[in-house]
């Protein structure tokens, strides 16, 4: 797949994953940095909050990479998908065509099995109506 191809599938989403991974990391590197003196000087629910938080930040920008992959895996396989589908669509495109050949082929035969039935009718009906009635023997 070229690279054209890729920006066009995934568009902004990529790009902007990354940006907001590399600005949560920084801010959770920031905050612990500047805030840990700070922090002693606050009453202590305030600093175990803050601590918590920060180690919320740092793992979600160490577990989103494969967050991400797992994105690219689900779009490759929504495309697989779709060519799957088009594949499909161009089999069933064919085997149409294929049943229109055939019933157009099939269509003198189906008139001449009609002009069959036809004429077996009229002689059954010419045949009856013309037989001579069996004569009967009174004696």
């Amino acid at each position: 797949m070229t690279d054209n191809d890729e920006t066009h599938r995934y568009g902004l989403l990529q790009p902007a994953m990354e940006e907001f991974l590399q600005r949560t990391h920084a801010l959770a590197s920031l905050a612990g940095s500047v805030g840990s003196g700070a922090l002693s000087a606050l009453p202590e629910p305030v600093p175990g909050t803050v601590n918590r938080m920060l180690k919320s930040l740092q793992q979600l920008s160490e577990v989103a990479p494969p967050l991400t992959a797992e994105f690219e895996v689900l779009v490759e396989e929504l495309h697989a998908q779709r060519l799957t589908v088009q594949a499909l669509q161009s089999e069933l495109l064919a085997f149409d065509h294929q049943l229109e050949v055939l019933e157009t082929s099939l269509a003198p035969m189906e008139n001449w099995a009609h002009q069959w039935a036809r004429l077996h009718q009229s002689l059954a009906e010419t045949l009856h109506s013309t037989a001579p009635e069996p004569a009967s023997e009174t004696d």
